[in-house]
Parts: structure tokens; C-alpha cells; sequence
């Protein structure tokens, strides 16, 4: 484990107003565009715009989306609300990730290189009460617009989304 904790707390995110504004301005059709990059657990219940990525989950290609352009200036916001807790952050993965209404991600553990290297950064943009992330035994409802390193490296996590509407995080791995 990377982290002392399964969840660490950074603040807020700077500008949340306007990532929340650009997130919503999202079709449906970008949510669906990259279905076959679905892999894991977590897979059948989330759609995932891969902003910066590579296509075999490697850490070294960094290739942009067509968003990311939009998304940077937050990417790099919630970067530099972890930088004094993980020192000087390079940004290896970068995606919006949404979770259906009403469905979970089953208990997993996430392998490969990128869990094992990189801090994950999460940034929830769109949720609800009824939002749960659980790794391990700690369980939490994390609210829009907090900033927050979570590591699962070795560790069983879930998430259920037992509310009307999708859930949406911004998520970063940095190393």
C-alpha cells in the first residue's frame, strides 16, 4: 500500500463550478464512444471517457483524448491539491468515469502496473447520498466537489450507486 489509509482527504477542488458545468454539457454519445475499452470488474456498469491514456494500460504513451483539452485545467487543479501530500505529480491516466443509477461496481481488487505504481486521485463530480465507496471495511458517501487520494493497491474495494442518478468522478493516477 502506498497510502497509510484507504482514504485520504485533500480538500476542495478550485473551480468545481465549472467542471461540474462541463461534465453535464457531456452527451451520451461521448459517455459510449470508447465501450470497447471496457475491462474488469468494474466494467458493466460504468461508461469511462479515457482522457489521457494509453491502449494497454501501460505508463508511458500518455495519449490524449479529444476532451482533454477541457478537462486539463481541473486535471492539473486536483494535481496540485495532492502535491503536498505525494510530492511533484506526473499525470499517467486521467478519465471521467460514470456509474449508472442503481447499479455497483462488484468487490474487486484492481493489478498491473498502474495500481502498483500510482497514486489515484478521485474528484466526484456528480452524486448522491446513496453513493457508497468501500475499501476494505471502510465505507464512505464522498461528496461533490472534494478532492481525494484513494488507494485499493491489495485491498477489495466496491462501489454501489443506489440513488436516482449517475454518478460521475474525475479520476487520476499520478506517479
Amino acid at each position: 500500500m502506498k497510502e497509510n489509509k484507504a482514504f485520504t482527504f485533500l480538500g476542495h477542488m478550485p473551480s468545481f463550478n465549472e467542471l461540474s458545468r462541463d461534465v453535464l454539457s457531456l452527451k451520451n454519445e461521448d459517455w459510449l464512444k470508447y465501450e470497447d475499452r471496457k475491462i474488469g470488474a468494474a466494467a458493466a456498469n460504468t461508461n469511462t471517457i479515457p482522457l489521457i491514456y494509453d491502449t494497454k494500460h501501460r505508463l508511458n504513451s500518455g495519449i490524449q483524448h479529444e476532451k482533454y483539452q477541457q478537462f486539463s485545467p481541473y486535471v492539473d487543479k486536483a494535481i496540485m491539491s495532492a502535491v503536498e501530500k505525494i510530492g511533484e505529480a506526473s499525470v499517467k491516466q486521467a478519465m471521467l468515469t460514470r456509474l449508472k443509477a442503481g447499479t455497483v461496481i462488484p468487490r474487486h481488487r484492481d493489478r498491473g502496473p498502474l495500481t502498483a505504481k500510482t497514486h489515484r486521485i478521485h474528484v466526484p463530480v456528480i452524486t448522491n447520498p446513496f453513493c457508497i465507496f468501500s475499501v476494505g471495511e471502510e465505507s464512505l458517501n464522498l461528496k461533490a466537489g472534494q478532492i481525494w487520494i484513494i488507494d485499493n493497491t491489495n485491498r477489495y474495494h466496491s462501489v454501489e450507486n443506489k440513488g436516482d442518478e449517475d454518478r460521475v468522478h474525475l479520476i487520476i493516477d499520478v506517479i
